[in-house]
Order: C-alpha cells, then structure tokens, then sequence
C-alpha cells in the first residue's frame, strides 16, 4: 500500500513539474498617463519592457516585468507672481510635468483560452529630471511649477490581455499609483489625491 502511495505522489508530482515552464518576451505600446486632482492633461507616450512568464499550470502564471515608462501629466497649470508689475500680480502658466520611471512588476496572470487576466502590484523608481519654469521678459517667477514628493510610486495593475498567436499578443493595462509623486503650485489644486495614472495599449512577443 505504501509503495501505492509514493508512485502516485511521484506520478503527481512529475505531472505537476512537466506544466512549469519559463519564456522571455518583449513588449512595447502606448501610454496616456496624468497626475490627478490637478486638472492636468494626459501625456501621451510610450513604453518598452521585458518580461519573464513562469507558467505554474494551464491557468496561472507569475510574470516578472521590467519596463521603462514615459508617465506625467500635460498642461499642468500653476501660480507665479510678477513683481515688475503694481500691487504683485498672480499669473497663471502652464508646464508639461515629465516623469519617467523604471518599473518593475509582478503580475499574476490567469489564462482562459486565448484571453488572460493581469493583475499585480509594481514598484517605480523616476528616472528624468525636475522641469524648471522658462523665465520670460517682464515676468519673475517667484516659485517653480512643481516640487517632486517622492522617488518612487507603488502602483497597482490590472488588465486584459489577447493571444494572437503562441508568441504574439496584444495588451490594455490600467495602472494607479498609491503615493503622491509631486507637490504643485497649481491653480487647478483640489483636495483629492495626486496620483499617477495611466492607460496603457500595447503588444508582447514571447521567445519560444
């Protein structure tokens, strides 16, 4: 009876393991991302990455992402003084606010048939620069545009994805920030959060 036992859980056990496999891939696509409770607009760009999917069975998968994102927010408008002017008056301008990150992701992938689910938390780390406000005849700018909060962002992933082929497939993510990226000195200020959040539309390519 034992020996019963033990060639089952071997059995089992091989049959288990011969489900798990890991493939490399690729993926590029587009981005539209804001910041939010600022009025700003979207920034429309792109974003490129890597992946590794692990595949535990015909319905699960663990996806490591490493991605380069191109996020912020457009036409962000904020509040500046001019003091060569009687009684200091307020001037609103408008900035664009690039903030790009190195992402990485761990998805949780769920497959059924040619669809699959992604869900899954990331961590970003900002990559570009600070934008200073351009100094204009006439004007003085008493403060800049925006003061960056935080280095990094947690954010959450959620999204749907369509094979094509087995190495071909396309991509529609949502992605939500959890922690303020920047302070602004904006005439379009609420007390909601400031987030980011984006939508992202791409395609994959998975090596064999």
């Amino acid at each position: 009876m034992k020996k019963v036992i033990m060639l089952l859980a071997v059995c089992a056990f091989g049959s288990a393991n011969a489900q798990v496999s890991f493939k490399p891939g690729v993926k590029a696509g587009y981005i539209s991302s804001t910041i939010t409770g600022y009025g700003a607009d979207y920034r429309n760009s792109f974003y490129l990455g890597a992946y590794g999917n692990l595949a535990l069975g015909k319905v699960y998968n663990m996806q490591f992402e490493l991605m380069y994102l191109r996020q912020g927010a457009d036409n962000l408008a904020f509040v500046t003084t001019d003091y060569n002017q009687p009684n200091y008056p307020t001037i609103v301008r408008r900035t664009d606010v690039p903030l790009d990150y190195i992402s990485l992701n761990l998805i949780n992938k769920f497959n059924f048939d040619k669809f699959n689910l992604h869900i899954g938390p990331g961590l970003d780390v900002r990559v570009s620069e600070e934008k200073l406000p351009d100094y204009v005849v006439g004007d003085y700018y008493d403060s800049k545009p925006y003061s960056v909060d935080n280095e990094v962002d947690l954010t959450f992933n959620i999204g749907l994805g369509y094979n094509i082929t087995d190495n071909f497939g396309i991509e529609v993510r949502m992605r939500q920030g959890i922690i303020e990226p920047i302070y602004a000195n904006s005439s379009s200020y609420s007390s909601s959060s400031h987030l980011n959040r984006s939508y992202m539309v791409g395609a994959t390519y998975t090596f064999k």
